[in-house]
């Protein structure tokens, strides 16, 4: 189950990334309109447009078949009825994607429907997250967090975070989908500090989003570390404030080399690793609701023994 939750997350974040190769190089065409065939075929000429969007799809299939080998054995294995309700929610994600992924191309890159299935994508990863965290999850690596006020407190700050990305996410796929990325330079607006057309307001509350992200969870580091959360939850946040800074250093070199597609790929995939964290300290404090529930430790779908009499 380990193994093939693990792969199944890889994959996810390569396609994701992969996804924003094909956008970014003006490939998500290459097939035509056609879907599930590939102009009008099963098996196209594979060069140039065709053989990235091509290349797409079959990574695509491979994410399919790894995921629902996943949620059925995840499924029979487990007892547990929130693991039962992230492998069928990650089952329905999937397939709201297969399905936006087709009206994508029926009508031809609507900004709207793909930013929603490059958001989705991410509730996906959201999921096979949880599903691999707990495969191997050990009472023994996971302090509890909800006996004190400490607790509630982290809940709070580190929702907010999630709602933070969330906006980030929407903002950054629309602007990207729209072409709006070179509205604004890297720090102005052309001659002005502000926005003065639709474009640059978009690429504004981008940059606002995900300033406001990066910001507060360097905050939140450091609350963390002056309260004494805990180790656990103290190193999570100072990688994620760590990537955070990162992001924006490449975001300020993207917009600065007028979107070059290699620095557009490098800021996706730091992004998505961004989110990866932030997601990983939601589930991080689930678990510690769970190991407070059971101080026994035992393989997923088990149930700890009853005591001799």
């Amino acid at each position: 189950m380990k193994s093939l939750a693990f792969w199944t997350l890889c994959t996810t974040y390569f396609l994701i990334v992969f996804g924003g190769y094909v956008a970014s190089s003006n490939s998500g065409m290459g097939c035509g309109p056609d879907w599930p065939l590939c102009n009008g075929v099963l098996i196209p000429v594979l060069k140039g447009a065709t053989l990235i969007e091509y290349a797409h799809r079959l990574i695509g299939a491979l994410l399919t078949l790894l995921t629902v080998m996943l949620c059925l054995r995840l499924w029979r294995s487990s007892r547990s009825g929130t693991d039962r309700f992230v492998s069928a929610a990650a089952a329905v994600l999937l397939a709201i994607q297969i399905i936006l992924g087709a009206f994508v191309v029926w009508f031809d890159l609507p900004p709207i429907v793909v930013t929603t299935h490059f958001f989705i994508a991410f509730l996906f990863l959201g999921c096979l997250l949880w599903i691999w965290r707990r495969a191997h999850h050990s009472p023994h690596l996971h302090q509890p967090v909800e006996r004190t006020s400490i607790g509630i407190e982290a809940k709070r700050h580190i929702h907010l975070l999630f709602v933070l990305l969330a906006a980030t996410l929407l903002l950054g796929a629309y602007v990207k989908h729209q072409h709006y990325g070179l509205s604004c330079g890297w720090l102005t607006c052309g001659e002005q500090l502000w926005p003065s057309n639709e474009a640059q307001m978009w690429q504004t509350a981008h940059r606002t989003a995900a300033a406001a992200t990066v910001l507060y969870t360097i905050w939140t580091a450091f609350v963390a570390h002056k309260r004494r959360w805990g180790r656990p939850l103290e190193r999570r946040l100072l990688l994620a404030a760590a990537v955070g800074l990162l992001q924006v250093v490449i975001g300020v070199i993207t917009v600065a080399t007028e979107i070059r597609l290699s620095w557009a790929i490098i800021h996706l995939a730091v992004g998505t690793w961004l989110a990866l964290l932030l997601i990983d300290l939601n589930i991080y404090l689930h678990m510690s609701v769970l190991t407070r529930r059971s101080s026994v430790p035992r393989r997923m779908g088990e149930h700890p023994r009853t005591p001799a009499r």
